[in-house]
């Protein structure tokens, strides 16, 4: 796998972003030449595109990175139809100093699943919300370095033997295995009603020890953690989609729009329509 190593020691150069959705199954990425690097973040669907004499195949919750090259190579297109939509960002990188500079960097593959595509898709709507809203060239480069830097956090913490929160290296790998596969049953499980009763059952503990558990890895207790992805989940569907509070209280399993905006409000400090309204510049293409 290719890897694209960018400098942070300064921000890198932002140059415009935006969020693709097609309207038809027939749609292709258009012929298009690239002249910067390119990030892509795929929110839905397949994204199908040949770049560079390569074929990629992004799917949801995928990134794609693509680097300027020389032409003729430095085109892009689609090379099969697909209903999806994705988010995309274009900037430009200073070169790196030769050897020996030392100089901070960090090197992004340039294709690899996300862990919490979520985080990403939020930073992207307020990079769009602030090219919306004219922000200094400065806030916005230093926001796309920020988006890059998460991007590389992202994808180091599905790679690692740790959580990004709490080492579990001094931690029995029985009992790690059982904290990620708790994780992967809340991340399937986040739009229904769920408990912390209900994870103690399915895996067969009592709810006291996996909660006190929990919190030992990741300082949150289980129903902390629950509430916490459900707040993230909902802060996707607030910025990246059109869906009605009560309609975005359903989904995420809540009784009422009421106690999703209470529980809301007490995890991220905002109502739902506060968050939503913060970052309402979206730059929206078909």
């Amino acid at each position: 796998m290719d890897y694209h190593y960018i400098a942070i020691d300064k921000p890198v150069d932002y140059h415009m972003t935006g969020k693709f959705e097609a309207l038809t199954e027939d749609w292709k990425h258009s012929y298009l030449l690239l002249e910067d690097y390119e990030l892509f973040v795929i929110t839905r669907g397949i994204l199908y595109l040949e770049y560079n004499n390569r074929q990629y195949t992004v799917t949801e919750g995928e990134m794609l990175l693509l680097p300027p090259v020389e032409p003729p190579n430095n085109t892009r297109k689609g090379y099969e139809s697909s209903a999806c939509s994705f988010y995309w960002m274009h900037f430009g990188i200073p070169a790196l100093p030769p050897p020996p500079a030392i100089i901070s960097t960090i090197s992004i593959p340039e294709q690899a699943r996300l862990a919490n595509p979520e985080k990403l898709v939020i930073l992207m709507k307020q990079l769009q919300d602030m090219a919306r809203g004219n922000a200094t060239v400065h806030t916005l480069n230093y926001m796309t370095t920020s988006i890059l830097c998460q991007v590389y956090d992202d994808i180091v913490s599905t790679h690692s033997d740790n959580t990004g929160v709490t080492s579990l290296k001094d931690i029995r790998k029985s009992r790690s295995q059982l904290y990620n596969d708790m994780v992967d049953y809340i991340s399937h499980n986040i739009h229904t009603k769920l408990t912390v009763y209900q994870v103690a059952k399915h895996f067969g503990y009592n709810e006291k020890y996996i909660s006190r558990m929990f919190n030992s890895i990741t300082g949150l207790t289980l129903k902390q953690f629950i509430l916490q992805k459900k707040a993230e989940e909902a802060s996707f569907f607030l910025t990246d989609t059109n869906l009605s509070i009560e309609e975005i209280a359903a989904k995420l399993g809540y009784s009422d729009s009421h106690n999703f905006t209470r529980s809301y409000k007490r995890q991220t400090g905002l109502a739902p329509t506060e968050y939503r309204n913060a970052f309402s510049k979206r730059v929206l293409n078909h």
